[in-house]
């Protein structure tokens, strides 16, 4: 259980960016995979931000719960079911989280990665690429082709909009799933 007389006095802000992901096509997906990947995914954003609701409620001044979904939340991915599937449920969390917490000043919402550059993203192409008898350099093209801002984004192009939902400026926003996608996902 967290507490509130922590070093810092207080919560104001959770930021939910843990995320793994295994690959398969849909039809080998190993449970283990499915459950591991849901743990991390899905059931650790539940966990978290249940316990700082509470927190957040019983201090009562509202506060601001950001959770790092994907585009994968709102589309299917080629051998990304257990990874997709955990996206949309936390898109879902999301939206049930700001619904019941809005009456407490809490504002929750979801940035919606694209392709960012990190070492899980470097992994992925590595194994979808063995997967479907490609190089990972024609993942990475084949990722770049569908992006209409022409590159993947780097960590920090996801951080400035997770900044802007910790602050100030989005105090009459809450429930929403918000893209960084270089327009590759414009829902």
């Amino acid at each position: 259980m967290l507490d509130s007389n922590n070093y810092f006095g207080r919560v104001d802000i959770l930021v939910n960016n843990a995320g793994i992901s295994t690959m398969d096509y849909f039809v080998d997906i190993k449970e283990s995979d499915w459950n591991k990947t849901m743990d991390v995914n899905a059931k650790g954003v539940y966990l978290c931000t249940q316990a700082v609701a509470k927190v957040l409620q019983s201090q009562g001044e509202g506060g601001k719960i950001i959770n790092i979904a994907s585009q994968a939340g709102k589309n299917g991915y080629r051998l990304m079911g257990s990874y997709v599937a955990s996206k949309h449920a936390v898109l879902g969390l999301t939206k049930v989280a700001a619904i019941e917490l809005a009456k407490d000043k809490i504002n929750v919402n979801a940035v919606c990665p694209g392709i960012v550059e990190t070492n899980m993203k470097h992994r992925e192409r590595e194994i979808g690429g063995e997967l479907r008898g490609l190089e990972a350099e024609e993942i990475e093209r084949e990722d770049n082709s569908q992006i209409p801002l022409g590159r993947t984004a780097v960590p920090q192009d996801i951080a400035n909009v997770v900044v802007f939902l910790a602050s100030t400026y989005s105090d009459y926003m809450t429930g929403q799933g918000i893209n960084v996608t270089g327009g590759m996902t414009m829902n």
